[in-house]
């Protein structure tokens, strides 16, 4: 993969303005339908932010990836952005207010509607779904009630998808995309190409660079050569003003 490349090259970013911007649109879209289709299928193995908060005990998912390491991006750009050392004095700090921060977010409104409208609902259809199970016969029976349980769940987590969800007013104009979901992506291009001019980007790259590396993401020596592009993309034409 390209980015394994990029990733390598300090020199270099790992990806233009636009194509960060559409990468955070797809997440964006796509969140709460992921959710909910990792929360039906691992259940109570799968704990988030939105269902247990840190006085639970418990590590959430976000806890398990980022196991013993900090963001400290309010330093200069020439200073560590990702800490390790836990008896760190900054460490400890930055720790502090990660957990005052969630604690705070379980009571907020967002993560209350993010139980109810896709955690609770994906914990709930799988008991029904093994209950209706245990009822279904062979042959053309079983085959029509699996794909009936398809088409319900993919027309749920279309409905859960923010910008290509079900259409509310007529077709759409970018084949699929809300016009929503449009003025999103340009204010993601703005608020990128801005964190650049500003100084922030560099640190944001090198935090998730140093994270990359740790996770054993980056492109070995020994990994097979990459494909080489075909084409010679025209940076010239490419358009990200959007004023």
């Amino acid at each position: 993969m390209r980015w394994k490349e990029y990733l390598s090259k300090e020199d270099e970013r790992i990806g233009s303005n636009t194509m960060e911007a559409f990468a955070l649109l797809l997440l964006v879209n796509n969140y709460k339908a992921w959710l909910y289709e990792e929360k039906k299928m691992h259940q109570g193995n799968l704990l988030t932010e939105y269902d247990c908060p840190p006085s639970y005990g418990k590590p959430s998912i976000v806890d398990r990836i980022l196991d013993g390491i900090q963001f400290n991006l309010e330093m200069a750009a020439s200073s560590p952005t990702v800490l390790h050392d836990k008896d760190n004095r900054t460490y400890k700090k930055l720790e502090k207010e990660r957990v005052d921060w969630l604690e705070a977010f379980y009571k907020t409104d967002p993560c209350i509607q993010m139980n109810n409208d896709v955690l609770n609902i994906a914990t709930r259809s799988t008991g029904s779904e093994e209950e209706g199970g245990n009822q279904v016969g062979g042959g053309e029976e079983e085959t029509f009630v699996l794909k009936e349980r398809a088409r319900k769940m993919r027309k749920l987590t279309r409905g859960l998808r923010e910008f290509t969800g079900v259409a509310s007013e007529g077709e759409r104009k970018c084949k699929g995309w809300s016009d929503e979901g449009m003025v999103a992506f340009e204010n993601f291009v703005k608020t990128v190409k801005k964190d650049e001019e500003d100084g922030r980007y560099v640190k944001w790259d090198k935090a998730y660079r140093e994270v990359m590396v740790i996770m054993g993401h980056e492109q070995r020596s020994d990994a097979e050569a990459l494909q080489k592009t075909r084409y010679e993309p025209n940076l010239a034409v490419v358009y990200e003003g959007f004023e």
